[in-house]
């Protein structure tokens, strides 16, 4: 029987990809650059790789914000000052809180069955001041976040920590949802708890990796 639910943030209850679109437009604006289509594409292939990296402990967080967006200027042929864009881009995201569809529903429904914790990679204030925004705190028992001690998903130690905090809850009495197979599902699976896949882009799972896929938030409400 479960009893605690670790939730993702990024794409699984906040809607990144909207809020990360509305924040480049933002910062483009600042610095005087126009904002194009293909300006989010590039971003969202660059951070995935870039992101891939710090799960395979290849690159450290600060090394992604040193470069990422020096790479996207350097693709898409802008000159402009990358570093300035990323303080922009950090700054601005902490403004920006838009829901995946039906994450306050799901939350509201989960939260009056379960102790519900985030399991995030992202800085600690910034998913505090997102998750205040976007109304999701109040169902939230505590946001589970180890950047301070270096640890990522899909870490084995993240997951481990993650249980320690949830106890006395045991890890059969666990489960996580996420939308990441390789930082969310492979990590739950690493410490052996229960494993809700959200396939919000239809992709392709490896057979027997996840107990559970959904296709929208609400269907979790057939499994919990």
């Amino acid at each position: 029987m479960i009893k605690a639910v670790l939730l993702d943030v990024d794409n699984t209850l906040l809607d990144f990809n909207k809020s990360a679109n509305a924040t480049i437009k933002h910062a483009l604006k600042e610095l005087g650059l126009k904002y194009s289509a293909d300006v989010l594409d590039v971003f969202l292939r660059v951070n995935d790789t870039l992101w891939q990296k710090i799960e395979q402990k290849e690159i450290t967080r600060e090394e992604l914000h040193r470069v990422r967006w020096s790479i996207i200027f350097d693709e898409l042929g802008v000159i402009a000052d990358g570093h300035e864009m990323e303080r922009l881009f950090l700054s601005g995201l902490e403004d920006y809180a838009i829901p995946v569809d039906g994450a306050i529903d799901i939350v509201k429904y989960l939260s009056g069955k379960y102790k519900l914790y985030t399991a995030s990679n992202a800085p600690y204030a910034q998913q505090v001041k997102r998750l205040t925004l976007s109304g999701i705190i109040p169902y939230i028992e505590r946001i589970l976040n180890f950047e301070a001690q270096g640890i990522n998903k899909p870490q084995k130690q993240f997951f481990s920590e993650c249980l320690k905090a949830v106890s006395p809850a045991k890890r059969e009495e666990v489960a996580i949802i996420g939308d990441s197979l390789s930082a969310d599902i492979a990590g739950g699976k690493s410490v052996g708890i229960t494993t809700i896949w959200f396939n919000r882009t239809g992709e392709k799972s490896v057979s027997g990796l996840c107990d559970y896929t959904v296709k929208t938030l609400s269907d979790i409400k057939n499994i919990l």
